[in-house]
């Protein structure tokens, strides 16, 4: 190589060195000036849904912090699919981001078809808060306890009936698991939203379900709805003396819905980094917490990042196997 070939060589590396170097520090200043305006929010939830009441007092609170408003904008449909499509095409930007729910993420992606996307799809920044499901039925029913809810699905002749609040939710397959594991054939009725199952519940219309804890606890406390087993892995604080699922023998209908928050594809790492600062530090404030006990939710451990992800891809597995025993698909 000749002198002026390799000043040549030196001259185009230098040049490429501060190209890479300009448009890294273009990356870094951007992602130290965010945000400099309004993020919106999507909730996969209509106004006033327990999506929302998180996605509200989360968006309320990191607002605070990032200095910045943050506007929720509800997105109910198809089980969250919607939302987490008009994730998929947002900008990597910091200025679009999404809460996600365990149904919309490790459901809906092995139901319906048409969704297209899995948890990788998206960038995880933290689970929020979580809550158990309990399994209840009218007192007219007959059984006090889960042994005796357990003898009368053997005895009854024809296939005994399951409420859920929506088809293709945690409570539609764990009624699915509840038939497989206690080997008693049961048939499922599905409503759109949790309040219309509460309302049929109490009415003694759909006598038997698993159901939102927020909205049957005052019911239950009430004497309008008997409880049998809570299914987080711990007792559920507003029903102590309901017995978990794992109490009773049953562990692999323990569950729990939560809620959490994702970015879009590719959103980078110091715009990640703020946003989990941003949410631990909601997490753990005690107005947030008190926001979330009057819905029956509590604050997740630390579950951000890749625990978070890993957390999304195994419960899809583990609905993957239930969905297909199931043979549902969501319409």
């Amino acid at each position: 190589m000749t002198p002026s070939t390799r000043s040549a060589v030196a001259r185009r590396t230098a040049i490429a060195a501060c190209l890479a170097f300009g448009a890294f520090a273009g990356v870094g200043a951007h992602a130290q000036a965010w945000p400099t305006k309004a993020i919106k929010m999507i909730a996969p939830s209509t106004p006033g849904g327990p999506p929302d009441v998180y996605a509200r007092a989360l968006a309320d609170l990191m607002s605070r912090d990032l200095g910045q408003p943050i506007v929720v904008e509800n997105s109910p449909a198809v089980g969250g699919m919607v939302a987490a499509q008009q994730m998929l095409r947002a900008p990597a930007d910091g200025y679009t981001l999404m809460v996600s729910t365990a149904g919309m993420l490790t459901i809906t992606p092995n139901a319906n078809p048409k969704a297209k996307y899995t948890p990788a799809d998206f960038t995880p920044i933290c689970q929020g808060v979580d809550a158990g499901l309990v399994l209840a039925s009218h007192p007219s029913l007959g059984p006090k306890d889960f042994k005796g809810l357990q003898q009368w699905l053997k005895a009854e002749k024809t296939p005994p009936t399951y409420s859920s609040y929506s088809p293709g939710s945690p409570a539609h397959f764990l009624g699915f698991q509840l038939s497989e594991a206690l080997n008693v054939p049961m048939t499922h009725v599905p409503y759109r939203s949790s309040p219309q199952q509460i309302t049929d519940m109490v009415g003694g219309i759909a006598p038997l379900g698993f159901v939102q804890i927020a909205t049957a606890t005052p019911q239950i406390k009430a004497g309008k709805l008997l409880a049998f087993a809570t299914t987080a892995p711990t007792r559920a604080p507003e029903l102590p003396d309901v017995p978990t699922v794992r109490e009773l023998g049953l562990p692999q209908l323990e569950t729990t819905v939560w809620f959490g928050l994702n970015g879009p594809p590719g959103l980078p790492a110091p715009i990640v980094k703020r946003l989990t600062e941003a949410h631990r530090k909601v997490l753990a404030s005690p107005e947030f917490r008190s926001r979330m006990a009057l819905s029956g939710l509590a604050p997740s451990p630390d579950i951000c990042g890749d625990a978070f992800l890993k957390k999304m891809n195994d419960e899809s597995a583990r609905w993957a196997r239930i969905v297909k025993a199931t043979g549902f698909v969501a319409d």
